[in-house]
């Protein structure tokens, strides 16, 4: 009965494991790295803020990546009200 009850354990742990590999190289794999309509921005570029929608030059803003993917904010109050979504 204990050799039962340590298998069960043995593969629910093995069960989760690699479940949480698979979550994290999903995570990984964005959809903008994957589709290719991302591109580099040039430091004269126009880049809209995602917060409350304001062009900003791309040398003058505020930036943050996530997972590959760069955002453009006209402040820091817009890059961390982004941030705490």
């Amino acid at each position: 009965m204990l050799r039962l009850l340590i298998t069960v354990i043995w593969i629910y742990v093995v069960y989760r494991v690699l479940r949480w590999a698979l979550v994290a190289i999903g995570a990984g794999l964005n959809r903008d790295s994957l589709d290719g309509d991302h591109k580099p921005v040039s430091v004269n570029q126009m880049v809209k803020d995602p917060v409350c929608g304001t062009y900003v030059l791309a040398r003058d803003a505020t930036h943050l990546r996530i997972h590959g993917k760069t955002y453009y904010f006209c402040s820091d109050e817009c890059r961390k009200r982004f941030v705490n979504k």
